[in-house]
């Protein structure tokens, strides 16, 4: 079994104003990127699957070229606006209609991006963002997990009673006063875990930023969350096997009804909305998005799957704002000087 690192890259990178997934902050100039990638390959992982849109394949070509070892297995995977076509089978004869969804203009969102590329990964594989650093302990974590996983190939998991049994997935978790920006809030899904190290759920907090009395957001619903900053959160570093894609799909399903139930309104002038479900998939006046978080606890209610929570103590860096570059720029710097890092990372 050859384990996979899935890169989520499709993203547009819209609150920092440039393609934040290439942005060089390494002393040789390296991404944030490179970085999961070469943490990934000393941990035994060979294969790797970028999911990005089509437009930018050549500047991803362009980035990884003489810089990535030629022996990785590197796969690029467009994430399409219009491609619902693999999943009209689920929509009991609406198929003509979906073609009113696709004058979007953002991706729709996580859960498709993963779902979309479900043809190139027929076993266990690790999946995060690929503007994040998530450092190397992440890394090796996640290896002896995907160890357990061995022999697990899709004709094992994925078959007529995936939805009727539950699955076993991981997800790496950070302490949130770890994860935080000094330049502005910042979004990201807090965790229960019972005391056991199992998920119970998932909650995204908004705009989560330092007050006079400690740490506040915002619920998707617009309510203040009053929080310590000692609670585990996910910053999108999973672990799964091929079992989730039944899963996907089936929440995808509802997810593309409810779109084309309220474009039919749009369409015949009436204004009735969804504003509570668009809040939880991307928030008031956006987009809604198709997020991973809102499978999986879907399926931990549902009592399809489980997860495993790995935390780490590991360094996290990540860019929500401009004004962050210097702060990542300087800690990748720091990790290099102690030793922790080769610059550049490919000799």
């Amino acid at each position: 079994m050859k384990p996979t690192l899935v890169l989520l890259a499709a993203g547009m990178s819209t609150r920092y104003g440039r393609l934040k997934q290439l942005e060089p902050v390494g002393p040789g100039g390296e991404a944030l990127l490179d970085y999961a990638v070469f943490d990934a390959r000393r941990n035994g992982f060979n294969r790797v699957l970028l999911i990005i849109r089509e437009e930018l394949e050549e500047t991803f070509q362009e980035h990884i070229k003489g810089r990535w070892p030629e022996d990785l297995e590197v796969i690029f995977h467009h994430q399409k606006i219009t491609d619902l076509s693999g999943f009209k089978g689920g929509l009991d004869g609406r198929e003509a209609e979906v073609s009113v969804l696709e004058g979007r203009t953002k991706p729709w969102g996580t859960g498709h991006a993963l779902l979309s590329a479900r043809a190139h990964l027929r076993s266990p594989f690790t999946l995060l963002n690929a503007d994040d650093f998530y450092g190397a302990e992440a890394f090796h974590l996640a290896a002896e997990m995907i160890r357990d996983y061995s022999g697990i190939q899709l004709s094992d998991t994925v078959n007529a009673d995936a939805l009727h049994r539950p699955s076993t997935f991981g997800l790496v978790t950070y302490t949130l006063a770890d994860t935080l920006s000094e330049h502005g809030g910042v979004s990201r899904g807090i965790c229960t875990v019972d005391e056991g190290g199992w998920l119970g759920g998932i909650r995204e907090v908004l705009e989560i930023d330092r007050d006079r009395d400690g740490l506040s957001g915002r619920s998707v619903s617009g309510q203040t969350v009053a929080l310590a900053g000692q609670e585990p959160i996910s910053t999108n570093f999973w672990l799964f096997t091929p079992a989730v894609f039944p899963l996907l799909e089936e929440v995808f399903m509802d997810f593309l009804h409810e779109r084309l139930d309220e474009k039919t309104r749009e369409l015949g002038g009436r204004t009735g909305s969804l504003e509570e479900r668009d809040r939880e998939h991307g928030g008031k006046g956006a987009q809604p998005e198709f997020l991973i978080p809102t499978v999986v606890n879907q399926a931990l209610e549902a009592g399809t799957a489980r997860v495993r929570t790995i935390p780490t103590a590991g360094r996290f860096l990540g860019i929500t704002h401009p004004e962050d570059r210097p702060w990542v720029v300087e800690g990748l710097a720091g990790m290099t000087r102690d030793g922790g890092y080769p610059a550049p990372l490919w000799g």
